[in-house]
């Protein structure tokens, strides 16, 4: 069976390409077909060093670093530029268009969902500019027809299922990502609270920071995005901005930390796993994702509005209370990269079984 990846973009590294990454592990020799991708990012030239990456027209683009933000309404249309004329499956990982490939009627497209897009359907607050409404409008248009390419859908979260049911009406799998723990790092207690996060203005870094600039904590903040010159200069001296950081120093990050902050509404949220790992507890929004990867009072608190009060009540109420280390990473094992692995393929197989 021949069979293809198909990925948003590659230009940073984060949750979904650590999921890509995965997925590329199971079909070894299966090409990637994506927008762009950077070569110059370090991190992505490093992991995916050994797969076949397949770009769009996009990439031949003058400083299309730039500038492949404000050209998202082309990514449709590099998707469907693609051939997968010669593949027996397909299988795309999606937060925006890739799921907008065509192929033929006897080849399997399965689309794994984390999200449909969050800024046309204001998923998670993030909002879409007034001023291209128009655009926006034709693009949800499309979006729908792009659901109606799709074979199967798997979901990355319950929080996802809900999303893909109300925004395409179609049914789908439940397939939660992996974290990976890295052994190298021995937690210890350090003085000081987490943030890593792109800096966008959905995130809602900014109660976080007017929280801290409030209770005087130490909070270190790891990202980059928009907001950050804005964030970073309402911020206290007791706020540190960390920019990108390494995987090696973001670990040892959180293997540190007193606990990780969530300030917004995630798909899923892969960080958080990943904090339990260390045995660290999570403060999270009471919405999305997190309510599928903390458990309350056993490994983390929530705050039920994105309010910077109540956010640092519940800090004040988590340095009251007492967790175990190990519950927080018994948890993140159940979210192992092996069971990820084996529940893909059990899925495409009952897929292959149901196409007879």
């Amino acid at each position: 069976m021949k069979v293809a990846i198909v990925h948003d973009d590659l230009m940073q590294w984060g949750g979904a390409e650590r999921v890509l990454l995965g997925i590329s592990e199971i079909f070894p020799d299966a090409p990637i077909y994506t927008t762009l991708f950077n070569k110059d990012h370090k991190i992505l030239k490093e992991k995916f060093r050994d797969r076949k990456i397949k770009t769009s027209f996009l990439q031949k683009i003058p400083f299309i670093k730039s500038l492949y933000k404000p050209l998202f309404f082309l990514h449709p249309i590099a998707f469907e530029q693609f051939d997968f004329s010669e593949y027996d499956l397909v299988v795309s990982q999606t937060t925006r268009f890739a799921k907008a490939i065509i192929t033929k009627p006897d080849t399997i497209h399965i689309c794994y969902c984390h999200t449909p897009p969050r800024f046309l359907w204001n998923f998670s607050g993030e909002k879409f500019p007034q001023v291209i409404a128009p655009i926006k409008n034709f693009l949800k248009l499309s979006d729908k027809v792009f659901s109606s390419r799709v074979d199967y859908f798997f979901a990355g979260s319950k929080n996802c299922q809900k999303r893909i049911e109300l925004t395409y009406q179609r049914n789908s799998k439940l397939l939660l990502p992996f974290v990976e723990t890295n052994n190298k790092v021995i937690p210890f207690d350090g003085d000081y609270y987490l943030i890593i996060a792109r800096l966008n203005q959905y995130k809602r870094i900014d109660i976080a920071v007017d929280a801290f600039n409030k209770n005087g904590k130490k909070l270190k903040v790891v990202g980059t995005g928009p907001e950050f010159l804005n964030l970073k200069l309402s911020a206290k001296s007791n706020i540190e901005f960390l920019g990108s950081v390494s995987d090696a120093t973001l670990y040892s990050l959180l293997g540190g930390c007193k606990a990780l902050i969530v300030t917004a509404e995630e798909d899923f949220g892969l960080t958080p796993l990943e904090a339990q790992t260390f045995g660290k507890c999570v403060i999270g929004y009471a919405k999305g994702g997190a309510l599928e990867t903390i458990i309350p009072y056993k490994t983390g608190i929530f705050f039920k509005e994105q309010d910077s009060n109540l956010l640092g009540l519940a800090i004040e109420k988590f340095e009251r209370m007492k967790f175990s280390k190990q519950n927080c990473i018994n948890n993140a094992a159940k979210f192992s990269k092996e069971k990820f692995k084996k529940q893909l393929l059990d899925l495409i197989e009952e897929v292959l079984k149901n196409r007879g």
